[in-house]
């Protein structure tokens, strides 16, 4: 008779496995919503940059290099440790089969 218990065991063993391997996607799923969210932004600064550098330079004002060098004075947030852990693969989810 336990012969017949143990694939029961088994199934409810890998059943929790595939559980848990699902929640820690899901968590892994929104981190890399919220990295993905935060270099969109990070594109659309740059992109709002470009465009006040060429429209600076066709206005034959101050080169986009001096104008950059202007506004480095502002407070602008680096990467996250987070981001650059990610971008390393640091931060990557390892295989875990049961």
């Amino acid at each position: 008779m336990k012969a017949a218990e143990r694939p029961t065991s088994n199934l409810g063993q890998t059943l929790e496995w595939l559980r848990k391997e699902l929640s820690e996607m899901q968590v892994q799923d929104q981190r890399l919503l919220l990295t993905l969210k935060h270099l969109h932004s990070v594109l659309e600064e740059l992109r709002a940059d470009s465009a006040h550098w060429e429209d600076s330079r066709s206005s034959g004002g101050p080169s986009p290099i001096r104008a950059r060098a202007g506004s480095e004075g502002r407070s602008q947030q680096p990467l996250s440790l987070r981001l650059v852990h990610l971008l390393r693969g640091e931060d990557s989810r390892r295989s875990s089969l049961p």
